[in-house]
């Protein structure tokens, strides 16, 4: 039976698995209503053909994975890939920071057996050390300032068991995209209310190496549709190393 974690993101927000409050806030919260906007987001492609099918990412996944391992997906939007990896034997907890996305996944997927929250990305992760054998994060961590970013993989690293998987994707600096709107940092632009982050594949080996390690297992830029528009991604597949 498909489980929804209750409380809003605001209520992981402050505080962290432990119970302690984290303090965290980024300066970009105060300056665009991003929940607001993948709300809408959400609302308007919900139902589109490209979210219907799991994407060929998922598919990659599970080709890296034995039955029965527990994974994470961050940033699920309409659920597809968490629901077929479900279906394949494993253990998925399925997050996002569209309040809308959850509800809808929650009812669509009341069966699938996937475990929904909300989870802003930009906070602590809600789980224990360990918890998963692999994170999956498709078009979902490159929203965030460089610092944010490094956060982000550091709670990664934390919630993925030593020698577990991540697979992730992030729109790269030759996306056309880039370099379009208001500037907010290095590589870090606003445009049409969405800030996006573009990765390069140096800054995707550096984020990596730094601090907490993870191993590359392969590492490419490549190009793809989304929502019928030419992009190009960087597609990063490591691991956490031991110890």
């Amino acid at each position: 039976m498909t489980q929804l974690t209750r409380g809003s993101a605001a209520d992981i927000q402050d505080t962290n698995p432990n119970g302690a409050s984290n303090g965290a806030s980024s300066s970009l919260a105060a300056e665009v209503d991003q929940r607001h906007l993948w709300n809408e987001h959400h609302r308007k492609y919900w139902h589109s053909e490209e979210r219907s099918t799991p994407a060929p990412l998922a598919h990659l996944l599970a080709a890296q994975l034995s039955p029965g391992r527990r994974i994470l997906e961050l940033g699920c939007g309409s659920g597809r890939d968490a629901v077929h990896l479900q279906s394949l034997g494993h253990t998925v907890t399925a997050s996002d920071f569209s309040e809308f996305a959850i509800r809808e996944n929650v009812h669509a997927w009341r069966t699938s057996g996937v475990r929904f929250l909300a989870q802003d990305l930009r906070t602590p992760l809600a789980f224990p050390e360990g918890a998963f054998d692999a994170v999956y994060a498709r078009l979902s961590l490159h929203y965030f300032s460089d610092s944010v970013t490094r956060d982000v993989f550091r709670e990664i690293h934390r919630v993925l068991r030593p020698g577990g998987l991540i697979l992730f994707s992030c729109r790269s600096v030759d996306d056309p995209l880039y370099g379009q709107g208001e500037k907010l940092g290095p590589q870090l632009y606003r445009s049409g209310g969405q800030v996006r982050h573009f990765f390069s594949e140096w800054y995707t080996r550096q984020v990596l190496s730094a601090g907490p390690r993870f191993t590359i297992n392969d590492l490419s830029r490549r190009d793809e549709l989304i929502y019928s528009e030419h992009s190009s991604i960087i597609q990063c597949l490591a691991h956490r190393e031991e110890g």
